[in-house]
């Protein structure tokens, strides 16, 4: 993945997509969405292990690939701060603002570049998109599986105590502000056009299922569809 988003960012303004026939591809790709809580990118690590067992290495794309890139560009390091653990905006905003400071000018190219980031990766196929509002982005494209990972408030609570060490109080506040941002990110990208609910095709509860299932029921669907 080395470069990677660096070289997408860099051709998502270069060629007018409407009429650009890479984008009429029908290679597969994953997005996992998941509330405060529960660990996409664990499913994503375990995940990217039985996919690549196909012959065909798959990506990861997470917040993680684009702090990288945001390094690489030499971007203030407070904003790559921001990017990791800001309450007060939106981690979308933040990484609009971080990517798009030096490498485009226009808002409307500011705008769209995570958007941009985002569809060109889901296009270039083989790679599971963590987070960054992939279901949104790439509804309607196909070959894909768009998972959403859920979990009752209590048993995201006790989790995210557990693996960072938090206090209870601290906890609830950031996971009721973080679950709330989410929500409005996907409602207002969605724009009224369907349901949030609608947007994926398996909706899995942490609580009552184990990441070694999880990565059994999505390869079985991966193979239904021909993905793998």
């Amino acid at each position: 993945m080395e470069n990677m988003l660096l070289k997408v960012m860099a051709e998502s303004f270069e060629r007018k997509q409407a009429g650009d026939p890479r984008l009429l591809g029908n290679l597969p790709f994953i997005t996992i969405s998941r509330e405060f809580g529960c660990q996409a990118n664990l499913l994503a690590a375990m995940l990217k292990q039985e996919l690549d067992k196909s012959g065909k290495t798959w990506q990861i794309m997470n917040k993680e690939i684009i702090q990288d890139a945001a390094r690489e560009l030499h971007l203030d390091t407070d904003l790559i701060s921001r990017i990791s653990g800001s309450f007060e905006r939106t981690q979308m905003d933040e990484i609009i603002h971080a990517l798009s400071s030096r490498y485009y000018k226009s808002d409307r190219k500011i705008r769209q570049t995570i958007a941009s980031v985002v569809l060109n990766t889901a296009h270039a196929g083989h790679v599971i998109v963590v987070g960054r509002g992939g279901a949104v982005v790439t509804r309607g494209l196909h070959p894909s599986i768009h998972v959403h990972l859920i979990a009752p408030i209590e048993w995201r609570l006790n989790s995210l105590m557990v693996r960072y060490g938090l206090k209870r109080e601290e906890t609830y506040k950031q996971l009721t502000e973080t679950d709330h941002k989410r929500y409005k990110l996907i409602r207002d990208s969605l724009k009224g056009a369907e349901a949030m609910e609608h947007l994926f095709d398996l909706s899995i509860n942490c609580n009552l299922v184990s990441h070694e299932e999880m990565v059994k029921i999505i390869m079985n669907l991966a193979q239904i569809r021909k993905m793998v």
